[in-house]
């Protein structure tokens, strides 16, 4: 397999953390301050929302951040300088997991493609892997989103390869692995919190990247 396709969050990077960090940031900045638990209800209601379908989560949050504004009687302005606030700690935290970058050196000194599948908006190039990437697949561009096997079809067309020539690595069961192997690819479950279950097409489980050139 000369192609490896990977997702971004939770799989190279750590963005729930930073996620937290960021709504927690944001939360502060009301007046009184409000917990991030609210806000985070409130972006899953926006989000249900049937006008939100297929989104971009930063339209998303950007409307739930409005949304708490108007509920909270904030002054004109004040959403978009939250949302301002929260996408800069946000981008600001992310940070790689201690085996990305060598797992990604090591398959780039065999001769493997490497590219990015998110359904996300974080930026490979301000976490220092977009060197390493022959191209990023990001859902509100290409009009497929997780778990559509055709964002896995797009990526590999992109790529020049068939599905079947490419090894999908990513930390969701359904969204990435189900969804990649549908869509032709062998899909590698990057379990790093080891769950006692194992998804059904799951080509391997790993719990680290380190793992991941012995594989291929």
């Amino acid at each position: 397999m000369r192609v490896v396709t990977f997702d971004g969050d939770e799989t190279l990077w750590d963005f729930e953390g930073a996620m937290r960090r960021a709504l927690a940031l944001a939360a502060g900045l009301f007046d009184p301050p409000v917990t991030a638990e609210w806000l985070s209800r409130v972006r899953d209601d926006v989000a249900a929302r049937p006008e939100f379908a297929g989104a971009p989560m930063e339209d998303i949050r950007r409307t739930a951040f409005a949304e708490c504004a108007r509920l909270t009687g904030a002054a004109e302005g004040f959403a978009d300088r939250v949302h301002a606030e929260y996408m800069r700690a946000r981008h600001a935290g992310v940070a790689l997991y201690p085996d990305t970058l060598p797992c990604l050196r090591e398959l780039r000194s065999r001769g493997h493609r490497l590219a990015l599948i998110t359904n996300g908006n974080s930026r490979p190039d301000l976490v220092g892997v977009a060197d390493f990437l022959a191209c990023t697949v990001v859902a509100a561009e290409c009009g497929h989103r997780k778990p559509d096997p055709e964002i896995y079809r797009h990526a590999a067309s992109r790529l020049g390869v068939p599905p079947g020539e490419c090894v999908h690595v990513g930390d969701h069961p359904v969204e990435d692995v189900d969804a990649s192997a549908e869509a032709g690819m062998r899909a590698v479950w990057l379990d790093r919190v080891r769950s006692p279950e194992r998804p059904r097409r799951a080509w391997r489980r790993i719990d680290s990247l380190a793992e991941l050139p012995g594989l291929l």
